[in-house]
């Protein structure tokens, strides 16, 4: 029994070593990222469309036997798989090792058993986990969408006319220039708030806007430079910043709640790439939900060169992860002993002016990582 037990614990060495050295993370805390974007395929009835290209940024090799990815649209949600048969089916592109999902590598979405997106504006969210843990990306893409369908009226605030709020709960707010910003002023709710790669847009400000349905979300926004949107209290899925790089403040500072919805699909917090970006304000954030599948819930600031100030001073609970890295200057970091309980792990690194705040971290979370950050 000794000599089979050896063998096999040698077995195992050689095959996780074998694995290591093709570059697969097994120890499933890769910190890649990816980016997605639409196919521009044309789409329409039946299930021979391309959805969506996406590539992996990184160094781990990504072992297929751990990666899983969902896409969904509303209450839908569909299995992508490398084997045909599922929902949706992937495609790999440019890429040595079939097996895995390589850093570089282009991966193509496209529909498989299921009619996924019939032709008309077609929001997919994208989920990644590897080995149960959530990749970090760009999880909204807008598939052969067209701007203005969705877009309301309202009573315009110029020339002494007052705004009336009302209910905008089914619209899918998309904004490409900064006179669509005054199409939704006047709201109190949207179905979604969405900014992806426009020029020209500096500034939106919604002062009335309470809840958002299921997204925030500003990606790749050249010339953007405030978010204000300080009466919104509830994001029933994720907020998302991304590589805006003229991007300065964000003004949250009503929210209390996100991901919390029917569908227990949980949501995030993500600010990534802003170059610009100096101060968020999440004072009044509480809580962030995790899904069924245990693969959102999180709370992540990474890479924002500018940053000084996050204010999370009210925060209680973060379902999944807390993860704050590499934000060069940050100096000043809301949390206090309303902090309660990270339920996955918590990763404070690489900030050389931040004193991290002092917390009882080891009853907030049975995982903590901290280092290379300031002295206090």
């Amino acid at each position: 029994m000794v000599a089979i037990t050896v063998v096999l614990a040698g077995v195992l060495y050689v095959w996780a070593n074998s694995l290591a050295s093709e570059g697969t993370d097994i120890t499933m805390n890769t910190m890649n990222t990816y980016t997605a974007e639409d196919a521009d395929d044309e789409t329409g009835v039946g299930t021979d469309d391309t959805l969506v290209r996406m590539q992996m940024t990184g160094k781990d090799e990504l072992a297929w036997s751990f990666v899983q990815i969902r896409i969904s649209i509303g209450d839908k949600v569909y299995t992508c798989s490398v084997i045909a048969g599922d929902d949706c089916e992937i495609s790999q592109a440019a890429g040595e090792n079939e097996n895995t999902w390589e850093p570089g590598e282009y991966l193509f979405l496209k529909e498989g058993t299921e009619d996924i997106c019939d032709g008309n504006i077609c929001p997919i969210s994208i989920s990644i986990t590897n080995g149960g843990r959530s990749v970090g990306g760009s999880p909204l893409i807008l598939v052969d969408g067209a701007s203005g369908s969705n877009s309301v009226s309202g009573s315009s605030s110029g020339g002494g006319t007052t705004v009336t709020p009302e209910s905008c709960a089914d619209v899918f707010a998309v904004i490409e220039t900064q006179d669509d910003v005054s199409s939704y002023s006047h709201c109190t709710d949207l179905d979604a708030l969405y900014l992806h790669q426009t020029s020209g847009v500096t500034d939106v400000s919604l002062p009335h806007l309470e809840k958002i349905y299921q997204y925030a979300y500003f990606h790749q926004n050249e010339d953007l430079e405030t978010v204000s949107l300080p009466n919104l209290e509830e994001v029933e899925g994720y907020v998302y910043f991304h590589q805006n790089d003229a991007l300065e403040n964000v003004d949250l500072s009503s929210l209390e709640v996100v991901g919390d919805n029917d569908d227990d699909n949980g949501g995030y917090v993500y600010f990534s790439g802003n170059d610009a970006l100096e101060s968020v304000d999440l004072s009044s954030l509480k809580q962030v939900f995790v899904n069924e599948h245990g693969d959102q819930g999180y709370v992540y600031f990474d890479n924002n060169d500018a940053l000084e100030s996050i204010d999370m001073s009210s925060l209680e609970h973060v379902g999944g992860y807390l993860y704050i890295s590499g934000n060069d200057i940050l100096s000043d970091l809301g949390l206090t002993s309303s902090l309660t309980a990270v339920d996955n792990y918590v990763y404070i690194y690489s900030h050389p002016l931040l004193c991290v705040p002092d917390l009882d971290w080891d009853s907030i979370s049975d995982s903590v990582s901290m280092g290379s950050n300031g002295g206090c």
